[in-house]
Order: C-alpha cells, then structure tokens, then sequence
C-alpha cells in the first residue's frame, strides 16, 4: 500500500509537471512548427514509417517483420554530439537515414587503443547519444524566424523572414554602436555545445565588431584555479588510458558514473589489473559501489582531508625529497619577519624575482635557478637561517617546507578527521598508499565549482607532489587538456592556412616570445606565448564574466554581502575588486561593457542564462533584460532563455551540419559530423546565420548613411568590411568551408599529420590528434604526445626541467601575495564554506544528471523513462524523517534569497545535511523558479588578486568565477500542497 501511494504521488507531480511542459510547448509556437514523426508520414513513400504508422491495419504478421523493415536504410552517415561531456567527447556514432529522416544512431566502435598493451575506447557512447534522434525532431524544435509578440517570456510569437529578422537585429546593433559604441553589444559566452565553427562564428563575430564576449570557461566554472595558481597553467589532463598504468585513483569532486559513462570502464579496467580506486564524495555516490574505498567527506572539507593524507607523509618521512626540492617552492627561503620570499633586491638590491636556497653542504646561501629545474645542490628543507641584508640587517628565513611542517600539526589525522569526517585511521592508512604508489587523480568540475575550491586542489597537489606523483605514466590530475587551435584560429585568421594565414599569426606569437626572451633571459617559450594570448583575447573581445554580471546584472548586491562571505576576508568582493582596479590589475580591457555602459544588445548562441547562470532566472529579468533594446537568440530548440527573446533565429542541429567535435586527451580523437539530412523549415548553420547578419550590418549602415564606427581603443572601423572578412572575401560562407580550413589548421600546428586531407577525414570519420596545437593548451601540457603511448602532463617539467610559469618558476604551495598572507591562505588550508544563501541546515551539491550529462536531453522521452521526469533534490532518510518528508513529496527549498518547489527522493546514500540536485531547465519547475535561482553564485574575491606572475586572466584562464554554488545554504520543507495531491488521489481512485 505504501509502495502504491508513493508511486500515485509521485504519478500526480508528474502530471503537473508534464502539464507545465505542455503550456510551455504552446507557448513557444512548437504545436505550429514543431517537425515530428508522425506528421512526416503521410509524406513519406511506403516504407517503415508509414507502415508503423498505419492506424489500425498493420502490414506486420510477425514481429521478425517490423525488425528486419527497422534495418532498411537509405544512407550511413558519421555523427556525433556537440554538447560534448566532456572529458570524454567525441563520441564515433553511425547515423542510419530513411526516407530523408534520421531514425536510429548507434556507436560506431572504431577507436583504437594506443597499442596492444592498453584497452581501446570503444564503444564510446552513451543512451544519449543513441536516443538523439528524439531530440531532432522534438516538440521544442524550431524551424523558422520567430518575433516576439507579447511581453517578453509571454511565449507569444509570430512568424518573420530572415530578411526581416536580420535586419532588426542590424539595426539595434548599429543603434547600440552609436549609443554605447561597441561595449553595447554581447555576445553572451556561446558554448562549444553548438560545434567547432558556431563557437568560431562567435569569435570571429566579437573579434570583427569589437564587442564583448564573456569567457564561458568562467562563465561556467569549469575554470580550476588551485592548479593555475600552483602551475601558473590549467590544462593538465591525461588519456582515460593512461589509468591502467595507476597503481592507485582518486576520483575526486566527480560521480563518473553519471559524467563519464562511455570510458568508465577504463576505471574497472584498471582495478582488474591491480589498482586501487578510491572516491572522495560526501554522498555514498552511484561510483562508489565499483571502487574500492569511500572516503566521505563532508561538502566543502577537501582540503582537510588531504592536508591530513600530506601530514603523514612529512611526519613519517616517507615524501619524495628529491622531487620536493627540484619540482616546487618548497626549499624556498622565506623571511620570518614579513612572510616574504627571499629576493636578490633584499640581499644586494638585485632582482626581487630572484629567489634563494640554503646549501646545506656549503652551510650559506645560494640563489635558485630561474631558468632550469635542475638541481646543483642539496637544498635544506628543514630549519631557520639567518640571511644579511646589503644594509647590513640580519633576518631570520625558514624553507617553505618547515613552514609547511608547522602548518600541518593542525592537520595529523585525528585533526583533519575531525574537520573533514574521513576516519583517522583511512587518513593514515591513504597518506602511506599515496606515498608509495604510482597514484593518478580526476579533480571533476565540482571542485571549481566550490568556493574554496582552489583549497582543494592546492592541498591535493601538494600531496602529489610530496609523493612525486606527476610527470611520468599512470600519475596526473585531470584539469583537462584539449585542442582548440582549429577554432580560435579560426575566429582571428586575415587569410586562409593556404595563402599563409597560419604563418601570420605564428610569426606575432614569436615575436611575443622574442621580446620577452630580450627582457628576461630565463623567460621560456610557454611564457612568451602566455603572453601572445593575452592580446589575442584582448582582441576577439573575451572578458571575464564577472565583472560585467557585478555592473549590469546586478550581482553587486550579491557578492557585496557582508553575511554571505568568507569572514576572514577584511573587505567586501566589491571592496576588492575597487582596490585591484586602482593597483592596475584589472583594466578597461578586461572591465567590458565598461561601468558607464549601458549593453543595448545581447545575443545567445548555443547559451541558456536562464539555467546557466547562478540566480540569473531571477535576475535577469528583473535587472538586465530591461535595459535591453534587442535580445536575439540562434537556437535549435526553444529554452527557457530562447523565451525571453525579441527574435530567435533556427539553426541546424547536429546531423543537419558539417561539423567536427573538440575532443580533450581523456578521449583524443576528433569526430566528422557529417550532413546525414537537411535542416527542416528555414533552420541555417550558425555560420551561415552570422554571416547573414554581418551582411545586413553593411548593407543597414548604407542606407542609413553610415561609414565607420569606433572601437574601444579609439579606432575606427568599417561597417562595409563586416561581411567581406567574415567570409574571407567568400571563402567561407558554409559549414564546410570551415570545416575545410579548419583541417588545415590543425595541419598546419601539427595537430593532424601533414599529408591528412579533409577526404580522408570525412572516409575515416575520425582521427586521432597527434599533438595539442601550437597554442596555450600544447605548452600547458607539457609533454609530447605519442599516440603509441597513453597521455600524461608535465613530463617536460619532470624529465626536461623545464620551469614553471609560476612566480617562482615552480610548483608553487606559498603565495607571499599580500592578500593571501592576510586571508591565511598563502599555504594550502582548510576553510569553511562561507553561508552563502544565509544561515541554513543544508548545503547543496549537484552537477550533471545521470541520464542526460546536459538538460537538453531531459525532455527526450525515451531518456525520461529512466529517471522521475521533473526535478528532484535527493536528501538524507533522516534528515526528511525529522522533517516529516516522504518520498516523492513535493517539498519547498529556500534560503535568504529565494525558493522554488522540487520533489524530494529520500536516501541514506546521501550525507546528512546534504542535498543533491541535477540539471534540469526552468521551465520544468513550477513558475520557472529553478533550484539554480538560490545559488548566488558568490565568485572568491581573493582571485581579484594581481601584480603577480600566474595571477592573470587569459582565455579560459583564471578571474573570479561567479558560479561557486557548491555548499550554498538552504533550508526544506514540507509542503502542504502535498495532503490537496493525497486527497486528489483519493477521489480518483474512489471514481
């Protein structure tokens, strides 16, 4: 009887959600333009569909009859998924056309393991990927111009022409350049969720027109600060192969049972041969039955636990000392006085950048090298020496080490276990395992999420680098590692691979490296080319999103919230950020649109600030959307952000496009994603779609008498050139054009062989990349890739000595930072995640559902089977006993900020005082109040910080995160509603 009462309740919530779908539906116009199966049929030639289809009369007399019409195809093409999962993406799918329609997808299984030794990837892939073609011909699909003709998000829409659409959107944009020059217009973060060329549509677009871009990296968090500040680089990932040569796993801030479904095998693969597995989670996590140990923390307490698990391997002597002194700052001197590194400009008035060692066999001083790894002494990393100053002053200095030391008597295990929840006795037992064996770890996108989620890391990679466990197989972090030459590129190139473009921009990278070689001898090329991409973000108009959230969408009166923050701090996040302003750290180059700048145009391309953005369903409309004049959105489908819109523009989806995918190392293969049919109704390319609107901006300014505009770095531009170079006068004007040029970028920076052609791409349907380009991603890897071999980072640092970008030119665990120093975070620590949300019992986790990796897939009807089809917060049993909560309930959760209704799932995998929620649009929640309304999304303000080497922001790299919801506080509670659904079931089924 219970079972049927949960399950009635549960089928009643269900209803209303699926009620709330359908007015959203109608709303949107999909009843008119929706493209759907049955609707095709009549259409379509006798044939398996409109047997299927046939009404009352089926042709079939045994079942063997409908299996063996479902494998009559037309055509075979290669596919794959845009919105990649990322690590693993890429994904080689067989796409079976019939009758003009795709019907079925399935893995293709052709990646090959790198030798004989290792297991290959297949079959890579996933139920999503094989459910897709339910999303291609969706209810929510849209197939022609809309403009809005209600209030925006009313849903009222009526039918435009492209001519028309585009010519609206021409004219607002050249309004906002005269209003606002060109900070009025954003481009707001477009995703590679939409394939290689749409995502360089929107950098060559922002680059041509100068307008502002926000980083989506940040924009997202997928951003790992802990390990660009200890590495000054990011970018850090290995094969999924490279675990079968771990001797130990850590799966950290990661449920890869959900996030990686397609390589999870590479993990039981290598428990086959011996290695352990352990997760680190505060919920008993759908990983963690097929590991081997559970370490369960409490949200927000990483870095306690491994601080804990550094302890024991200093107090038992069982660290790597001479990876310790040659691979990071540990035998560093520091002065005692003033937590100062000590420098050259304190010794002899010399070079305040140049650090110093203690020689424990010649009993002095010696300076560290600058430009190599290599060791030439034996640096102490234990005691206190006294170091003379050229005025004649003697102060006390100690090796960061010892510091460390002492740092960490708040850390044995039973301290930490106290902190952190892990047992003392699996804090030990951990600490000594990741001693002795060859350990590798996977730091999931929760961790950048979380407030102090750069603790996390920081402590983490300090217990590999106790353990020497980085730079050589079977050891790494996975911060990822991709190639994206072929799109950044693509975004900035005058001229095609062909006519020397390539060489164009390799010649200014050079000339970068160049100039900082003649200012610093020791300067190295990855520090050269750091730079270069610096200008080159400055240029295709990347911003940190942060800043222009906090002046035009008001955030500000979020992150300015005494009670929300981290109490150690002394100032407010707009306290900080006032004060790096005026230090210089932060300039009108990264602070767009600028704080007298009203944006006056917002576009959306293959983005969804209603579900993306921390609280932006609340904001957004209520602070940023009125002071727009025209918010447009390219789009497959209609979102809950798409709603909001003046004018949606259709794109073709994914079989409806040449495209190719952006693997990382985790899986490096890039994928052909061929034109299997074409897009229904007017749907374009997102190229094709941008182009149109480049063209329309010239041809408006025309008639309107308009020549030239300004930029905002005073120079001027001609709205005539628009489309002529977006186009590369013609050359590009499709999908597979780009795709094209794009193979021969990623020829042209080694990323495919020299002689590989784009024939021999589209035949082979995928290809395996052989190095990771010429860019920022290449040198942040640190290691050749042999495709013999699995992938591992940073071997050049290890093996070649190759110093770090870092201010110390190593791995870095002190930061002598001012603003560090006064937080009491200069070394890795443990802090308490900040109340954000306001004082409340519960703290929220969360990431990508099970069955969809993106809410894009949760509509899909054969997906929904698999899980409750509405948003669900799954909660402790005895946390929901205490409160009256049953399963299946519809509770209400809420903190300082706002609320929403969502129904519970009660468990004992989950922690106490833990709640979990997954991805889910707006609209699937009842008003289109999202759980992702209460996230304040608060960013740490100490990552405002500057004037220091790897404090620096570049594309995808470092600023301030405004999406740090991990551990936001909130409370629940049981809704009356629920006894109205109880009386309702009651009646029905006395009916």
């Amino acid at each position: 009887m219970n079972k049927m009462g949960t399950n009635l309740v549960e089928a009643v919530a269900a209803a209303e959600i699926d009620q709330n779908r359908r007015n959203f539906m109608k709303s949107s116009g999909a009843g008119v333009l929706s493209l759907s199966m049955s609707s095709l049929a009549s259409g379509l030639v006798p044939g398996f569909v409109s047997e299927a289809l046939a009404g009352t009369k089926p042709q079939y007399y045994k079942w063997e009859d409908i299996y063996r019409k479902e494998w009559k195809w037309d055509k075979v093409t290669w596919g794959s998924h845009l919105n990649i999962c990322w690590p693993q993406g890429s994904c080689k799918f067989y796409v079976y056309v019939r009758n003009g329609i795709v019907w079925r997808e399935e893995q293709a299984a052709q990646m090959p393991a790198c030798n004989s030794d290792y297991v290959d990837y297949n079959p890579l892939g996933c139920q999503k990927g094989s459910a897709f073609n339910n999303n291609l011909y969706g209810d929510e699909r849209v197939k022609y111009p809309l403009k809005r003709a209600g209030k925006r998000g009313e849903g009222k829409w009526q039918r435009t022409t492209w001519d028309q659409a585009t010519e609206e959107i021409a004219d607002s944009i050249i309004d906002s350049f005269l209003s606002q020059g060109s900070d009025g217009f954003i481009l707001d973060a477009p995703h590679v969720h939409a394939g290689s060329i749409a995502w360089g549509a929107g950098f060559r677009m922002t680059y041509l027109m100068d307008g502002v871009c926000p980083d989506i990296n940040v924009d997202i968090g997928d951003t790992y600060m802990g390990a660009f500040h200890t590495f000054g680089k990011m970018h850090l990932g290995y094969s999924a192969d490279n675990l079968l040569d771990s001797e130990l796993i850590f799966m950290t801030c990661s449920n890869w049972s959900y996030t990686y479904p397609s390589s999870y095998h590479f993990m039981t693969e290598a428990r086959y041969k011996g290695a352990e597995v352990v997760v680190v989670a505060p919920d008993f996590s759908p990983t963690t039955p097929a590991c081997d140990i559970h370490a369960p923390v409490r949200v927000g307490t990483d870095a306690a636990f491994w601080l804990g698990l550094c302890q024991v391997m200093i107090e038992e002597k069982l660290f790597n000392r001479q990876f310790v002194s040659e691979q990071t700052d540990l035998p560093l001197l520091v002065r005692m006085d003033n937590g100062k590194f000590l420098s050259a400009a304190d010794i002899d008035g010399g070079n305040p950048k140049q650090f110093y060692l203690f020689d424990e066999k010649a009993g002095a001083l010696v300076k560290a090298k600058r430009g190599s790894l290599k060791l030439e002494v034996l640096p102490a990393l234990e005691g206190t020496f006294a170091a003379k100053f050229q005025d004649g002053k003697t102060v006390q200095v100690q090796p960061v080490f010892q510091r460390i030391k002492e740092h960490l008597k708040d850390y044995t295990p039973e301290k930490a276990s106290a902190k952190c929840g892990v047992p003392a006795s699996l804090i030990r037992e951990l600490g000594r395992k990741v001693a002795t064996k060859r350990t590798s770890s996977y730091i999931g996108f929760t961790s950048a999420k979380s407030y102090h989620g750069d603790l996390f890391e920081r402590s983490l990679l300090l217990a590999m680098a106790l353990s020497g466990n980085w730079g050589k197989p079977g050891t790494g972090f996975y911060c990822w590692s991709y190639s994206d030459d072929n799109m950044l590129f693509l975004g900035v190139l005058e001229k095609p691979t062909v006519q020397g473009g390539m060489l164009d921009l390799h010649n200014m990278a050079e000339s970068f490296q160049k100039r900082l070689a003649e200012a610093d001898p020791d300067a190295t090329d990855e520090m050269g080319n750091i730079e270069f991409m610096k200008v080159v973000t400055g240029v295709v108009g990347l911003v940190p999103p942060a800043f222009w959230l906090y002046h035009h969408a008001g955030y500000d009166k979020l992150w300015n919230n005494p009670a929300w923050t981290d109490p150690a701090l002394k100032k407010s996040f707009g306290g900080y950020y006032k004060e790096a302003v005026e230090k210089g750290w932060w300039t009108s180059e990264h602070i767009r649109p600028a704080p007298d700048k009203t944006p006056q145009v917002y576009m959306l391309l293959s983005q969804n600030p209603m579900r993306r953005k921390r609280s932006g369903a609340k904001l957004f409309p209520e602070v940023l959307f009125p002071k727009l004049k025209m918010i447009f959105a390219l789009e497959v489908r209609m979102s809950s952000s798409a709603m909001y819109a003046d004018i949606v523009l259709p794109c073709a989806w994914y079989y409806e496009k040449h495209e190719m995918t952006t693997p990382c190392s985790g899986n490096p293969f890039f994928t052909m994603v061929d034109r299997a049919v074409p897009p229904p109704g007017e749907c374009k390319e997102e190229w094709a779609s941008v182009a149109l609107i480049m063209k329309k901006i010239g041809e408006r300014a025309v008639a309107r008498g308009l020549t030239e505009f300004t930029d905002h770095y005073g120079k001027k531009r001609r709205y005539d050139e628009l489309y002529k170079k977006f186009t590369m006068d013609g050359q590009l004007m499709t999908n597979e054009d780009c795709l094209k040029e794009m193979v021969e970028i990623n020829k042209a920076v080694g990323v495919f062989a020299k002689d590989y052609t784009y024939e021999d791409f589209r035949k082979d349907g995928s290809t395996r990349f052989l190095s990771l380009g010429a860019g920022v991603s290449a040198y942040a890897h640190g290691n050749n890739i042999d495709i013999t071999k699995p992938i591992f980072p940073l071997r050049w640092h290890v093996e070649d000595k190759k110093v770090f970008p870092t201010h110390t030119r190593r791995a870095q665990f002190y930061f002598d930072h001012d603003w560090y120093i006064e937080a009491g975070e200069a070394l890795p620590t443990h802090k308490e995640t900040p109340q954000m949300g306001g004082d409340h019992p519960f703290k929220v986790t969360g990431g990508h559902p099970r069955v969809s990796i993106h809410s894009m897939h949760l509509t899909n009807a054969h997906i929904s089977r698999l899980h409750r089809s509405q948003p669900v917060v799954h909660m402790n049993d005895k946390d929901a006993a205490e409160l009256g909560i049953k399963d299946s309930e519809m509770v209400k959760m809420f903190n300082d900020f706002a609320d929403c209704e969502i129904m519970a799932r009660v468990s004992p995998s989950v922690q106490p005082k833990q709640c979990i929620v997954y991805f889910w649009d707006a609209y699937q929640y009842k008003d289109w109040k999202p759980y992702d309304i209460m996230l304040i999304g608060m960013p740490k303000a100490l990552h405002l910080a500057g004037g220091y080497e790897q404090f620096r922001y570049y594309f995808m790299n470092g600023s301030p995160a405004p999406v740090t919801d991990r551990g936001v506080r909130v409370s629940i509670q049981k809704l009356a509603s629920n006894q109205n659904n109880l009386a309702a079931l009651g009646s029905v089924i006395g009916g």
